[in-house]
């Protein structure tokens, strides 16, 4: 029975260190690089926050400072938030306030800003067409916009353009 009970024990005390042993690489595996504790999220989800917020007011004082300045064009400036970094987007600024605009879609590699003004220069209120492109590669995205002044030309491009070709596509 002595043997028995020293045999136990001993076994006990190797399973016992098995455990302990378990449990700190257990502790290591979530201390490495792969694992986010909850208060790293917050902390994260805080500063994201606070980036919002401070964009809003960036916003709020280029509104004001606009209304208050007398004539002149309005700037339309964005802030743009994505990844955690934020830029001043002036995409918008080439576009009129009061345009009706176009979205075509599916469009091929081939089709340029030309293309779609050809296209779409036959509407006497048109305005200006725009390809989208990657900034790296300036390869078109697929997808453009198309202005107009009048909403009469709007709908008639619409009606007219709608599920037609325009290049390859």
């Amino acid at each position: 029975d002595k043997k028995k009970r020293k045999s136990e024990d001993q076994g006990s005390g190797s399973a016992s260190k098995q455990m302990k042993s378990a449990n700190a690489a257990d502790s290591n595996q979530s201390k490495s690089g792969t694992e986010v504790t909850p208060d790293e999220i917050k902390k994260k989800a805080k500063q994201m926050v606070e980036a919002v917020r401070a964009s809003q007011v960036v916003e709020k004082t280029k509104k004001i400072n606009q209304q208050n300045s007398k004539g002149g064009k309005k700037q339309k400036k964005m802030i743009r938030m994505a990844g955690g970094q934020m830029w001043e987007d002036n995409s918008l600024s080439n576009w009129d306030n009061n345009d009706f605009r176009i979205f075509c879609g599916d469009l091929g590699n081939d089709v340029t800003d030309e293309v779609l003004n050809r296209t779409f220069g036959k509407y006497p209120s048109f305005q200006q067409a725009r390809v989208v492109r990657d900034k790296r590669t300036n390869k078109t995205k697929g997808y453009g916009f198309v202005s107009f002044k009048d909403p009469a030309d709007f709908t008639k491009a619409i009606k007219e353009m709608d599920g037609k070709y325009v290049g390859s596509r």
